[in-house]
């Protein structure tokens, strides 16, 4: 990215919570952070993301050896709705900021994958080594990194040559706006997300909508793989 583009992305962040302030938050919210995702829909708008055509071709190569990173855990959501869609098990390991939401993905997935296996941490530097995955996935952590293609590019530092990246991000507009009194998140647009997606060196890259709910109006899911 230029630096014009990227300079009033960082001014902008200053005004952001710390990642102190914003682990915090997350660890006052994880007790009900799955029962919300259900109430606004987002569980099940998560599943039918993980069934349509466009994620199901790029992850038909999953079977139960496959090794599957969820960055931004979160309470796992986004990896049962993954996990639901291949009917099978896999090996599924998570990095989140706040160990409360930890807990709650330990006790949502720890059935359902072949191993599980979760990390407290900064999804900017990941602890595990160069290809490691044969999918990435990621839900609503862009909106608040200071330099979003450098946290995609640490993504796809650790997939697989040829390896698929789905993520959902939150979309610009008034729903954003009324999320960011609380969580000081961004909102991106398709040119930008596009932007992201091809500055990251992902392959087949694109940002796509929802097909329904909440999330159709409020987020924008992105898919890409690795070149390889």
């Amino acid at each position: 990215m230029s630096s014009s583009t990227t300079i009033p992305l960082l001014e902008h962040w200053r005004t952001a919570p710390s990642t102190d302030t914003l682990r915090s938050r997350y660890d006052a919210s994880a007790h009900h952070w799955h029962e919300n995702l259900a109430r606004l829909g987002q569980l099940h708008d998560y599943q039918l993301l993980f069934e349509s055509q466009a994620v199901r071709d790029r992850l038909n190569h999953l079977d139960p050896t496959s090794h599957i990173l969820d960055c931004g855990m979160g309470t796992g959501a986004f990896s049962l709705a993954l996990l639901d869609s291949i009917e099978q098990p896999a090996h599924i390991s998570g990095v989140d900021i706040s160990y409360p939401m930890l807990t709650h993905a330990r006790q949502i997935l720890s059935d359902r994958c072949a191993t599980l296996d979760l990390r407290w941490g900064n999804i900017r530097r990941l602890p595990f080594a160069d290809a490691s995955f044969d999918a990435v996935i990621f839900a609503h952590v862009l909106e608040h990194m200071a330099d979003p293609v450098a946290t995609l590019r640490e993504m796809v530092r650790v997939l697989k040559p040829g390896a698929p990246l789905v993520g959902s991000v939150t979309r610009q507009g008034l729903g954003q706006v009324l999320m960011a009194m609380r969580w000081h998140n961004r909102g991106y647009t398709y040119h930008q997300l596009d932007a992201f997606l091809q500055a990251a060196g992902l392959e087949a890259a694109k940002p796509f909508d929802y097909g329904t709910g909440w999330s159709k109006w409020t987020c924008i899911a992105v898919i890409g793989r690795k070149s390889g």
